[in-house]
């Protein structure tokens, strides 16, 4: 399996990586988005529809 990291990730406030792992075909097999911080934006949106989590968020963040 071969592994391919984007790190850091920029247009984000704080750090985080993304790391993508291919199959022996090249295709991705699994993909980790990570941001070690935390931001806290989950409580924001608990309880919410989902249909308002992206007007929410991206007035909070733009990522």
């Amino acid at each position: 399996m071969k592994r391919v990291t984007i790190d850091p990730i920029t247009r984000l406030e704080g750090h985080g990586k993304i790391e993508i792992f291919l199959n022996d075909d090249g295709s991705v097999e699994d993909v980790y988005f990570q941001i070690p911080e935390l931001r806290g934006f989950e409580k924001f949106v608990e309880g919410r529809p989902i249909e308002e989590v992206p007007r929410i968020v991206t007035r909070i963040c733009g990522v």
